[in-house]
């Protein structure tokens, strides 16, 4: 079949005829609720005319322009029993019927309209029985609506069209390492560096796609500062709360240097196993990990999702269309977060020469909720060796519970015991633009304090070590000990002193 650029679905069939079988009447049609920029076009099938004496009685014959068209689609030849056959069709029939004429109209070579509209209104129209066609959509956004046939009783008509696009929900699982804790289906998370993140792509389907003769349907997702997981995602299609997987019928590409994951199915009326209709949703499961180059804070990490798909109704061939329906974009985010260390001595001055080690609580699977006593998993996040700078900066780490262990400690200084805080951050879990409301930190024994800097994702604190030996002080044990055994000396000095005196006396 010839292919068919820019089709449309026709919306009404319209008839108007006021006066007497010899006036020359003229219509107005107006078109309300498609979208601002589409036109349409208007074939008049049938010419119409009134009886003189009663109005509501209306007579119509085939316009000859359009004789062979309708003999062809209702297998009659004579004008009255055309007319007959389309007076009798059902709601049913007239939907395959009307497809079925306009298809014609298309693929037939220099058959025009007889009226066109870029403002949405048919002015003068002359009465007759109509296909109002729309040949151009509004936007990308819209889809052509479906072909309807009526008969005019007034002068001016309005047509409603029924707008039909498909909707596309884009989620996020947000997942607490240290604590177990796993949300329900979001628009916003956090996660560490490398972390595994589960997505969850759900898209509509047109409610009259069961009129399509095939259904083209792509999703397209692009992500900002992750890498989706190869062979991660899974298709199913849901009819109520059956899931029914698809997998296979669709092709899943991944492109690294965009950061885009394409998922397509050419048709998805030719399913195996699954019917799609009008309540059915697809949907893609996947996953993807945090890269190294993710923002920090509260810029994050978007990923914008959309649906492609074919909008036009009368599309025959298989495989994607030259023009394709697009949703809008739905965004969510995944924020990650910095910790800055700040070494310093006694007076608040600089200090070189440490090695720290961040390790994060890990909950184990026995169970474990606490990291206090050190039970469960400690995972090592990063280790910033010996150097002479003093500020030791930890960057890429989500929410939970975090040890700061210095490993080496400053020559001539105390080394300090492990410091454990924990990381906590909220943001918006339902929002079209989901924002970083709130990043703080908490150490456990309260021996350092965080400034937060959302803004930046950053908890900066400073670290004293303290310089001196480690004997005990003044007061302590030791020189207790050191004050007795000296006394007992001084004793035994004397002791021994008067012994002599009286041996020297005899």
């Amino acid at each position: 079949m010839k292919k068919m650029k820019k089709i449309a679905s026709i919306i009404m069939a319209i008839i108007t005829v006021l006066a007497m079988t010899s006036s020359v009447l003229a219509a107005k049609i107006t078109i309300s609720g498609g979208a601002s920029g589409s036109e349409y076009a208007a074939y008049k099938l049938l010419d119409a005319s009134v009886s003189a004496t009663d109005e509501t009685k209306i007579s119509y014959k085939v316009n000859d322009k359009y004789n062979s068209i309708l003999s062809e689609v209702t297998g009659n030849n004579t004008s009255d029993d055309i007319v007959k056959y389309i007076s009798k069709l059902d709601p049913a029939g007239t939907r395959t019927f009307a497809d079925a004429v306009y298809a014609k109209i298309v693929a037939a070579t220099g058959m025009g309209a007889d009226a066109t509209t870029t403002n949405n209104v048919f002015d003068n129209v002359a009465p007759g029985y109509y296909l109002v066609a729309e040949t151009k959509t509004g936007s990308n956004q819209d889809t052509y609506s479906l072909v309807m046939l009526d008969t005019a009783k007034n002068s001016d008509i309005t047509i409603n069209t029924k707008e039909d696009t498909p909707k596309l929900v884009k989620k996020v699982k947000d997942v607490n390492d240290s604590t177990g804790e796993v949300t329900d289906w979001q628009d916003s998370a956090d996660a560490d560096v490398g972390d595994v993140i589960e997505y969850k792509l759900t898209g509509t389907v047109s409610n009259k796609i069961g009129n399509y003769k095939t259904y083209y349907y792509e999703f397209h997702d692009v992500m900002t500062n992750l890498t989706y997981v190869d062979k991660s995602a899974k298709i199913v299609i849901k009819n109520g709360e059956t899931e029914t997987e698809v997998t296979s019928a669709f092709t899943v590409g991944w492109n690294a240097g965009s950061k885009t994951l394409n998922v397509a199915c050419n048709d998805l009326k030719k399913l195996e196993n699954v019917t799609v209709d009008a309540d059915s949703k697809v949907i893609v499961y996947y996953k993807a990990t945090l890269d190294e180059s993710a923002n920090v804070g509260s810029l994050g990490n978007p990923n914008i999702a959309y649906l492609e798909y074919n909008n036009n109704p009368y599309y025959d061939e298989n495989g994607k269309p030259e023009e394709t329906g697009k949703t809008p974009n739905d965004t969510n985010i995944v924020f990650t977060y910095k910790t800055v260390i700040n070494k310093v001595d006694e007076t608040n001055n600089p200090l070189s020469g440490a090695t720290f080690t961040l390790e994060k609580f890990v909950k184990d699977e026995s169970g474990n909720d606490t990291y206090k006593n050190e039970k469960g998993n400690w995972v090592q996040k990063s280790t910033v060796e010996t150097k002479p700078e003093t500020t030791f900066t930890f960057s890429g780490l989500d929410d939970g519970y975090y040890r700061l262990t210095e490993t080496v400690h400053p020559a001539g200084y105390n080394p300090i015991s492990p410091i454990y805080f924990t990381v906590e951050a909220t943001h918006d879990a339902e929002s079209d633009a989901p924002k970083l409301t709130a990043l703080s930190g908490n150490a456990e024994n309260g021996e350092i304090a965080f400034t937060a800097d959302k803004e930046k994702g950053s908890l900066s604190t400073d670290v004293m070590n303290k310089s001196g030996s480690t004997l005990p002080s003044t007061g302590g044990m030791g020189t207790t000990i050191f004050y007795v055994v000296g006394s007992i000396l001084v004793l035994g000095a004397a002791i021994l002193l008067i012994t002599k005196k009286r041996m020297s006396a005899r």
